[in-house]
Formats: structure tokens, C-alpha cells, sequence
């Protein structure tokens, strides 16, 4: 399985799947990497289909934002249902991540920031 991307401007956004988990983790790593590699360092990760996260598909979302921070970007997480959110704060990652409730308002503050 690949991730669904689209740009928008210089933002990234990336539909992630229903399950977040380790049987695709390593591909999911490995393609946000690309797009890290690729100068592709603004990303939103769309998360409003996303049902299930294991620990493997947390540790996605680490290494994304360590891979864009790292290249001088950054990423942002957006449309969290609410067993996700749950689960985000459980595990206190809504302290590294800026969580937006919709797409666009996480597209708007990504451009805001590159524009600063």
C-alpha cells in the first residue's frame, strides 16, 4: 500500500490509510523519507480516515517529523478522530505535533510558518 499525497503550494498533504500499523510501517517510513529526500519538508499528515494506530504507525509519525524538522521543515497532524486523538495525548505526542482539526487550517499554518 502507498500513501496518497497531494501538494498544495509548498505543503505536502498525506492521506494516511485506516490502519496505521506495523504490517505497512516500514513503507510508509520509507516513502515519507523519499519525500523528505526530495525537498518535499512541509507536510500534513491527514489524519480523518485513520481508525487504528499501533505503536509502529506512532514511530511513522516520529520519524517523519524528525526527517522534516531535521531537513528544516516541519510536520503537522490534522482531522484526528477522536479514538486517535485519545490515543495521541495518551502517549503525549500532542506536545511534539501541532494537531489541527481540518486540512486547510493545518495547510494555512504550514504556509504561514515557510512564508515567515
Amino acid at each position: 500500500m502507498h500513501l496518497h499525497r497531494t501538494q498544495n503550494g509548498t505543503v505536502d498533504v498525506i492521506r494516511l490509510p485506516k490502519r496505521l500499523t506495523m504490517a505497512d510501517a516500514a513503507t510508509y517510513r520509507h516513502e515519507i523519507r523519499d519525500l523528505v529526500d526530495g525537498g518535499h519538508i512541509h507536510l500534513v499528515m491527514e489524519m480523518c480516515d485513520v481508525e487504528f494506530v499501533d505503536s509502529s504507525g506512532l514511530s511513522v509519525l516520529v520519524s517523519a517529523i524528525k526527517a522534516a524538522r531535521g531537513a528544516g521543515g516541519d510536520v503537522v497532524l490534522s482531522g484526528l478522530t477522536p479514538q486517535v486523538q485519545a490515543l495521541v495525548e495518551l502517549t503525549r505526542l500532542h506536545h511534539l505535533f501541532d494537531i489541527f482539526a481540518d486540512e486547510q487550517s493545518a495547510v494555512a499554518f504550514l504556509d504561514n510558518r515557510v512564508a515567515a
